[in-house]
């Protein structure tokens, strides 16, 4: 979905300028929406103050593309019926407390630095990629909930609070740092959600089941699952699937999905060939619709396997193997080793350069899409935060290495002192 600011109407009734502190801040108003452009931390308040007056009127603030990095509850208070907030593409950092803001709705939050975020009862919508979100809470509300949360720090689902998960109607979480979900997690949004993308991650297991009543998307793509076992049935009812581009090899033989399945992809995998015909042989209308999913996206009727070695069955890649789980598992964590001491072959290398290379490419097609007209000076404020952040962890590579090297040292004495050397 799109960020906010694009779909903002640009009839602007009243400009109000004022010089504070050698700044001048701008007020554009058309009927209850409010936008300020040109302030600063220093001239916030003075600009929010300059719209007490108005502030029964205040429906819709727009604080996208200023240098703020801060901002609080508290300078909102006096906008009582504040529905929408656009705080995009500032530099806000750290944690973000908007809890008190009862009314408001929607929050554009996107393009900050934020690393955790509370929002208020009301809150239906939420937009804050591209940020460092770790942790979300919610207060407890009666509504359905759209929550944007791509390219961001969470690592599990409960990094979102019970208040976040209850009643979510669309939930993207891509490009995030998961490496197992539990569908029971998202047991209070059985009857509402529809929506869940969680490509981009590090999944590498699924658990729970839960039955996900209005379900139509689940985006599993680009993660690092081996088995589609049978917590998938929690999707059973899905018209569009996609697992692509994982490290599929066997398939739950007694999943079933709904007829009204539109889109399968499960593209870019290793897969035994035994369990594409035990699963396919169960399920007549999923390889229907998978082979019409291939031909639509490729144009040919299988997909092109990158190992030459390999064969099909219906529209996938697939080899037969003797013991495929145990096979493929030995494989990849020999792999992994490989790569970790930097042993890896080049063949296995140029394969995870390729990842993050797609990875990458990814984000920067998601700082794209959110990307706004800024000036100077919040450049220059993100470009130092940026810098911060990069020494940070450089600064805790660092630390984490010596702390390792003074362990290895102290077992190595340890070692010496019970030999006697």
């Amino acid at each position: 979905m799109m960020s906010l600011q694009a779909c903002q109407v640009v009839l602007l009734l009243v400009c109000v300028t004022a010089t504070v502190h050698g700044a001048i801040h701008e007020i554009k108003q058309n009927g209850n929406r409010y936008k300020i452009e040109k302030v600063t931390d220093s001239s916030l308040k003075q600009a929010l103050a300059s719209l007490r007056q108005s502030a029964w009127n205040v429906k819709e603030l727009d604080l996208s593309g200023n240098p703020l990095s801060q901002i609080s509850a508290a300078d909102l208070a006096p906008f009582t019926k504040l529905e929408l907030l656009n705080l995009s593409s500032n530099v806000l950092y750290e944690t973000l407390d908007l809890e008190s803001l009862s009314t408001l709705r929607t929050l554009d939050l996107n393009n900050n630095y934020v690393q955790e975020l509370l929002v208020g009862p009301s809150i239906e919508t939420l937009h804050a990629a591209n940020n460092n979100i770790s942790r979300v809470s919610c207060s407890r509300g009666q509504g359905k909930k759209n929550i944007y949360l791509a390219n961001n720090k969470i690592t599990m689902l409960r990094d979102l609070d019970e208040g976040c998960r209850s009643r979510v109607q669309y939930l993207d979480l891509k490009l995030n740092e998961i490496d197992t979900v539990n569908f029971a997690e998202l047991a209070a949004s059985s009857d509402t959600l529809e929506h869940l993308n969680l490509q981009y991650n590090f999944i590498y297991d699924v658990k729970g089941q839960v039955v996900f009543a209005k379900l139509k998307t689940l985006d599993l793509s680009s993660n690092k699952l081996a088995f589609m076992g049978p917590e998938f049935q929690s999707a059973a009812g899905v018209t569009w699937i996609s697992l692509r581009n994982n490290k599929l090899v066997l398939i739950e033989k007694a999943l079933r999905f709904s007829q009204n399945l539109e889109h399968f992809d499960l593209r870019g995998n290793g897969f035994h060939c035994g369990t594409l015909r035990d699963f396919f042989s169960k399920n007549q209308r999923v390889q229907t619709v998978a082979k019409q999913t291939v031909k639509k996206l490729t144009g040919q009727n299988e997909e092109e396997c990158t190992v030459p070695t390999l064969g099909h069955y219906g529209a996938y890649c697939c080899e037969d193997l003797p013991a495929p789980f145990a096979d493929r598992l030995i494989a990849l964590k020999r792999k992994e080793h490989a790569l970790l001491s930097g042993q890896g072959s080049e063949t296995e290398r140029l394969e995870c350069e390729r990842e993050n290379q797609a990875r990458q490419r990814e984000i920067d097609a998601l700082k794209e899409q959110y990307r706004t007209v800024i000036d100077q000076v919040t450049l220059r404020k993100q470009a130092k935060i940026t810098l911060e952040q990069k020494k940070k962890a450089l600064d805790e590579q660092v630390s984490n290495g010596r702390r390792a090297h003074a362990e290895l040292d102290g077992t190595l004495q340890q070692a010496v002192g019970q030999i006697e050397l």
